[in-house]
């Protein structure tokens, strides 16, 4: 994930008359007109508040190897297995059977496998996923959905690689070992401890972006109700917002006209009763002097405190399930989702445009030099000696098409490339991001780039015979 650069202003580039930069922009997939959303939300967590990837997920790495030690007796050796950030992005399936990780397209067909510490080869995958496509069980398959997960992905990796390469180290197998990572990230989640560490030093852990806060005030002023939701507890609400906001201390909720803690997404989106208001000045840095602050509820108990309802009120999240799809579905909220992993893809693949561009060229060309081959082919009076021109012609693309293709892989995850792509294929990440976000960008800031009542227009998706 890219660190947050800074910009002239808020509205620096629309002044300008320049369009943001790609890395900065909206991205739509279905129309999303602004002047007619009454109240916009905002979930907090890797959405409003913009942890520091590496020092953030290193931490959890950390805490979850020690618990690993400490509570459920792994050796000792384990607090010196490396953090590898590389190992896994987001989309990817575990497979706790086999101790995998699974890389697969939009219709669940297997692209790559990871087993500890090496990719399996074309051969190996056949072997272990015989029928070509995984169908998605929770008694054998976790998704890597949120960047909560991220930690637990690369130390499963790790774990794997080291069961395998010393024999009797680790006697669990691949399936108890995940299901003792996931517990031990769990635990520092629900015990309080990971956000007890997060707190005592919230500038080590946050990136601040200086124009989140003028973000918000813009659609204020543009008569937009605006509300928080959120899975936090309180204590550690207000303090996050807190710092991210800056100002005077709790003057961060006048920004909100409702601040929902502790909302348990995405069990929130389907009734289940009214939230529970939080007493006034109980909570450091969260005063709730006009006693629009609660925690719990549901959905609808939010609509009529906002006065507003089904899609007249777009979401920002960052986590698919959680976030976008259950208010999508289960509320009818417009969504969009927050992707920090777009800003840095779009970075990488800047200078790599002209090579893009070239590879779909040769896409295209490989495509007619085939048809032409095999139409020369089914005539019986056909001339050897041109078909085999063709049949050079396409071995020389195809030699090409390969070493563009390494060229754009080295700019993204060395083990699993493109988060939103697999070759020509769109990944499942993509899919999902494609199927439930009505727009998608990298940080809430990057709103402030547009006018405060945009009409952003989908593209609009073709077929192929178009």
């Amino acid at each position: 994930m890219p660190h947050h650069h800074a910009t002239a202003g808020p509205q620096a580039d629309s002044l300008r008359g320049d369009p943001p930069p790609r890395h900065l922009r909206v991205h739509t997939h279905r129309n999303l007109r602004l002047a007619s959303i009454a109240a916009i939300g905002f979930d907090m967590d890797h959405t409003l508040a913009l942890y520091d990837p590496h020092v953030f997920e290193q931490l959890c790495f950390e805490m979850a190897v020690a618990l690993l030690v400490e509570a459920k007796g792994y050796p000792e050796s384990l607090r010196g297995v490396a953090y590898d950030r590389t190992a896994v992005t987001r989309g990817l399936i575990v497979d706790r059977r086999l101790g995998n990780l699974v890389k697969v397209d939009a219709y669940g067909y297997v692209a790559r496998v990871r087993h500890g510490g090496r990719l399996l080869s074309k051969v190996e995958r056949r072997e272990a996923y015989k029928r070509g496509r995984i169908r998605l069980s929770p008694n054998r398959y976790r998704v890597v959905d949120t960047l909560f997960d991220l930690p637990e992905g690369s130390l499963y990796s790790a774990l794997v690689a080291l069961k395998d390469g010393q024999p009797g180290l680790l006697r669990p197998s691949y399936k108890t070992l995940f299901d003792d990572i996931r517990d031990a990230i769990d635990t520092i989640h629900r015990d309080g401890s990971l956000k007890r560490r997060i707190m005592a030093d919230l500038p080590r852990y946050f990136v601040r972006d200086p124009l989140l806060a003028p973000t918000l005030r813009r659609f204020r002023e543009a008569g937009k109700k605006l509300f928080l939701l959120t899975n936090s507890e309180p204590d550690y609400t207000g303090a996050v917002m807190n710092y991210i906001l800056g100002g005077e201390d709790g003057a961060w909720d006048d920004l909100f006209d409702l601040v929902i803690c502790t909302a348990r997404k995405p069990g929130f989106f389907l009734s289940k009763g009214k939230g529970e208001r939080i007493p006034v000045d109980t909570v450091p840095h969260l005063p709730n002097h006009r006693g629009l602050c609660f925690t719990g509820g549901d959905a609808f108990y939010l609509e009529s405190k906002l006065g507003a309802i089904g899609d007249a009120i777009l979401y920002f999240g960052d986590h698919t399930y959680g976030d976008i799809l259950r208010s999508k579905k289960s509320v009818g909220w417009r969504t969009a989702m927050i992707v920090p992993e777009v800003e840095e893809e779009i970075l990488a693949a800047e200078p790599l445009r002209g090579t893009l561009a070239d590879l779909e060229e040769i896409e295209d060309s490989l495509e007619d030099l085939g048809l032409e081959r095999d139409h020369l082919l089914s005539l019986p009076d056909h001339e050897p000696a041109v078909v085999q021109e063709l049949q050079d012609r396409i071995q020389a693309s195809l030699g090409r098409r390969a070493q563009l293709q390494k060229r754009i892989a080295a700019a993204y995850n060395p083990w699993w490339g493109s988060i939103f792509r697999e070759g020509r294929a769109v990944s499942r990440f993509g899919a999902q991001i494609r199927d439930v976000a009505c727009v998608y960008t990298s940080r809430v800031s990057n709103l402030s780039r547009y006018p405060v009542q945009k009409f952003f227009s989908s593209t609009g998706e073709r077929m192929p015979h178009e």
